[in-house]
Parts: C-alpha cells; sequence; structure tokens
C-alpha cells in the first residue's frame, strides 16, 4: 500500500464512521487483538467518542493471557482516555454443559459480554470489526446450511445497536493498511487450522473463487445489497398483511393462500419471530409444512414447526407457542 492508497481508505473509513457516529457517542468496542480490530481500534481513537474496550479472553489457547495483556497495552498506547474492560471465560466448559459448539459459545459470550458493558456504560453501539471476507464466510455458511434470502444478504453495516463500519472494507486492505503503518497485531494460530466450518471455508474455498473473482468479496456485498431491499420489501409486506388482518396468532388460510409463496413465507417468519423473539429454530422445512397445511385446507389438522403449535381448524391457522 501506498500513501495515496492508505489516505483514500482513511477517508472511506472517516465517512463510514460519520454517517454512524456522532460527537461524544459512548461505544463499546470488541477488540481481540487480530488485525480487524486493531485497525478498528486505530480509527475509533480518532474520533470525539468516549471508548470502551472489551476483550474476552476465551481460555482456548495457552496464549490467551498473552492476548489480554497485548490488547491492554496496545489500547493504554494508543489513548489513555479509552477505557479497557476484559473477562476471562471457560468458553470449552461453557460449550460442553450447554451441548453447543465452541464458535457459537465463543459468539454468545462475547456479545453477552458487550451488551453488559453497554447497558452499564449507556453505550449507544456495540462496534465489532467485521469486514467484506467476513461476510462472505458468512453467506457461504449459510449457503452450506440451507439458507433463506434473510441468510443470503450476510451481515447488516447497522443492526439495532449493533455497529459494523468495516463491512465495505477487505482483510487485504486491513492488513496493508497495518503494515503500511507498521502497526502490531495478534495472529491468532487456531484460524489457520481447518477445525471449524468456518476456518474451512476461509481456508480452503474462499482462495479458491478469489481465483475466479479477485474482488468476490466486495462483490458479494454489493449483490448482498439488492438482496436485503427484496428482503426488505417482503418483510414490509407481511407486517402491513398482519397489520390488516388485526392477528398475531390467527391466519385466514385462504386468504394466505392466495398470496406469492414468497410472501407467505416472510409472514409465516415474521409472525414466528413475533412469538418466539427470533428465527433461530425455524427451519425452511417447517414453512413449507405449515404453506401445505394452509393451501391444502381440508379438515382440522396440527403441525409442530420450531417452539409453535400450528393447527387448522375451520379455514383458520392458529399459532401458538408449545
Amino acid at each position: 500500500m501506498n500513501p495515496q492508497e492508505a489516505k483514500k481508505l482513511e477517508k472511506k473509513i472517516h465517512e463510514i464512521f460519520t454517517k454512524y457516529l456522532s460527537k461524544n457517542d459512548t461505544v463499546i468496542a470488541g477488540i481481540s487483538g487480530g488485525p480487524d480490530s486493531i485497525f478498528l481500534l486505530k480509527f475509533l481513537a480518532e474520533l470525539p467518542l468516549k471508548i470502551h474496550v472489551a476483550h474476552l479472553n476465551h481460555q482456548l489457547r495457552k496464549e490467551s493471557g498473552n492476548d489480554e495483556k497485548f490488547v491492554k497495552d496496545f489500547t493504554q498506547k494508543t489513548s489513555p482516555n479509552i477505557l479497557f474492560h476484559s473477562k476471562s471465560v471457560d468458553i470449552k466448559k461453557i460449550s460442553k454443559k450447554s451441548k453447543k459448539g465452541i464458535e457459537e459459545t465463543g459468539r454468545t459470550e462475547r456479545y453477552k459480554f458487550f451488551n453488559q458493558l453497554a447497558k452499564k456504560h449507556n453505550a449507544t453501539f456495540i462496534i465489532t470489526a467485521h469486514h467484506a471476507d467476513d461476510n462472505l464466510e458468512t453467506i457461504i455458511l449459510n449457503l452450506t446450511r440451507g439458507a433463506t434470502l434473510q441468510g443470503l444478504t450476510g451481515m447488516k453495516t447497522l443492526d439495532k445497536n449493533l455497529l459494523r463500519p468495516l463491512l465495505p472494507i477487505t482483510k487485504a486492505q486491513i492488513q496493508d493498511y497495518l503494515k503500511f503503518k507498521k502497526t502490531p497485531y495478534l495472529t491468532d494460530k487456531s484460524n489457520l487450522t481447518d477445525d471449524y466450518n468456518r476456518n474451512l471455508i476461509r481456508n480452503r474455498a474462499i482462495p479458491h473463487l478469489k481465483k475466479i473473482n479477485p474482488n468476490i468479496a466486495l462483490t458479494t456485498a454489493k449483490n448482498t445489497e439488492n438482496l436485503r431491499e427484496i428482503q426488505d420489501y417482503l418483510t414490509t409486506q407481511a407486517q402491513n398483511w398482519l397489520k390488516r388482518h388485526n392477528t398475531t396468532n390467527k391466519l385466514p388460510s385462504k386468504s394466505l393462500a392466495k398470496l406469492h409463496p414468497a410472501l407467505q413465507k416472510t409472514i409465516i417468519r415474521e409472525l414466528y419471530k413475533f412469538l418466539t423473539g427470533d428465527t433461530k429454530n425455524l427451519e425452511n422445512t417447517h414453512v413449507d409444512e405449515i404453506l401445505h397445511l394452509i393451501n391444502q385446507n381440508i379438515g382440522n389438522k396440527q403441525k409442530k414447526f420450531g417452539k409453535l403449535l400450528a393447527t387448522l381448524k375451520n379455514g383458520t391457522i392458529t399459532i401458538e407457542k408449545l
């Protein structure tokens, strides 16, 4: 990276930050010590913000203690006005107890910590260093699991109080900039193995895709913007339909059956999200089964899907929590 390229990147980052952040905002910055989060912290420190650095020690590697010290020292060197917070959590133990994967458990515990700090300090945003390549990994991972349209839109730059300002920036740009500025950062050796699905995609699949299109991360980001517009339109139409029918758990099956299948599916997902808080346990097969029930509209039937029970009776689908 040359000085001109560095200035161009700096301008782009500042434009993104200016769009979302205001003077004296309080923010919680998730900083692991890797190149992405160090890059994020360098730019955040230049803004008139009240910054709280949050570092979660996962206790997964021998170097975890050194990682925490590195982030603390880097934070203090960057600015004495930035407050450092750390927490140590036995991710393996929690993962085993909850019967969930290491990656999922780590993510859950990180955001639990971030949200605790955000609440305590009345933060405007939680800021993470997810970039364009992370987004590409997420989309490919979702594809392998059988993604919905929403899953194919990837991460949002702003999702409630969670801000991801680096999504338009690639991993290569971040690393080139840090090299140009001679800025130290940590390398997590576990990311170099293929032990986790995301690592397998990062280390094996994406390098091959970049041979076809070196800019695939940015190309995918632009494509997801188009998909998100479609998803937003369907969501708005679904919410309007539910309001018109004044319902939170009863669906007139004849009226619903007349709609386009894409809108039918979105209505079911919106209803599920309203009743349970999210769509984590809602699978595509569940939605298809409910649609089959609706479009048949014959007799009285019941069907479980995720955390809910759907009952067809007298032309009405009633959806209730189990």
